[in-house]
């Protein structure tokens, strides 16, 4: 799909990957409408693409109604919604979260998705086009050791995009799920990395990766990788499982 024309909902799109694809996007002619929970974010990337934004919590479903709703009344139905907005929460170490950020991350990782989809897909079938993106994470195609809560409710987004790309695609709708590895945004350099570690120097800036969103979209694949890394550990899942959980073991 080409992004020239299309009406194009971001949330997440305050800061990190979320802004800057809000940017590249409108770059190519995309009728852009970004939210995120953050006011001063929205605020400034809606004036810097001059456009609308809303400013709100999209683990509630009627605020996902209320964006869909501003993208309608300002250009029309909406043709791609990216289900970006995410959070990692700090390190557990070994322990099991609390209920309350089990049901944080469940909400915003799987269930904000399954809002979205369920707002937009009907117009969207009824026109035989349309566009489903979520990210999800490369953990999502291993884990991370020391966030359990994240690393389950990112793979269950990741399921979730699977049985929309099975049951939509063969209607029209196209499916991504982007699976992107380290990220030079405010999320990845909040976790306390120091600014030497190999993770942060092999990391792709927000700009890059918007760059690559852009061209697997034109491109409709399912799977978005930004490195060979998510490729690396699906093939070494899939090689040996044994293994593989052994290299994930914390002592």
């Amino acid at each position: 799909m080409q992004l020239r024309d299309k009406v194009v909902v971001i949330t997440g799109a305050g800061s990190g990957i979320g802004e800057a694809c809000a940017h590249r996007f409108a770059s190519q002619g995309a009728k852009v409408v970004v939210t995120d929970q953050n006011t001063e974010g929205v605020d400034r990337v809606c004036s810097a693409v001059d456009t609308v934004g809303l400013a709100c919590d999209i683990t509630a479903e009627d605020n996902v109604r209320a964006v869909a709703e501003l993208a309608r009344q300002t250009y029309g139905e909406i043709d791609i919604w990216f289900s970006n907005a995410g959070f990692t929460g700090t390190a557990q170490h070994g322990t099991i979260p609390d209920d309350e950020l089990w049901e944080l991350s469940w909400r915003l990782h799987v269930m904000s998705h399954v809002f979205a989809v369920r707002e937009v897909l009907p117009s969207m079938l009824e026109r035989g086009d349309g566009y489903l993106l979520q990210t999800a994470s490369i953990v999502a195609l291993a884990l991370h050791p020391d966030k359990p809560a994240y690393s389950v409710s990112k793979k269950a987004a990741l399921g979730f995009s699977e049985w929309l790309a099975a049951t939509y695609r063969p209607k029209g709708i196209k499916v991504s799920c982007f699976c992107p590895g380290p990220m030079l945004t405010p999320m990845l350099l909040a976790d306390g990395i120091p600014a030497d570690h190999p993770m942060l120097q092999g990391a792709a800036t927000p700009a890059q990766v918007a760059d690559r969103l852009a061209d697997a979209i034109a491109a409709e694949r399912f799977l978005i990788l930004d490195s060979t890394l998510g490729q690396d550990l699906l093939t070494a899942k899939a090689t040996d499982y044994e293994q593989w959980i052994t290299s994930m073991e914390q002592e």
